[in-house]
């Protein structure tokens, strides 16, 4: 979805609610597939809160077999940054 910021919500113990649709176009595949992996276990996320200048964001770590995606979220959960990370 070009041109559309991507968001994450919190669920109500706070934890972060994934879009897979959005998450799925990071790694250009589909959301089924990513859930297929998640069965698999091959689909891992990482999740650590921000320190110090980056006090009230949150780092979101997403490895999908030889792949990664790291993504940073402000409090309000709109991503601020983001990075494939090579060789995962």
């Amino acid at each position: 979805m070009a041109g559309v910021v991507m968001h994450f919500d919190l669920d109500e113990r706070g934890d972060w609610i994934v879009d897979f649709d959005e998450l799925a176009g990071k790694f250009g595949s589909s959301s089924g597939y990513l859930q297929h992996q998640i069965k698999l276990g091959i689909l891992k996320g990482f999740l650590e809160a921000g320190s110090g200048e980056n006090a009230g964001r949150s780092r979101i770590t997403v490895r999908a077999g030889g792949s990664a995606w790291q993504g940073i979220f402000d409090n309000t959960g709109f991503l601020v940054s983001e990075t494939m990370l090579p060789d995962a």
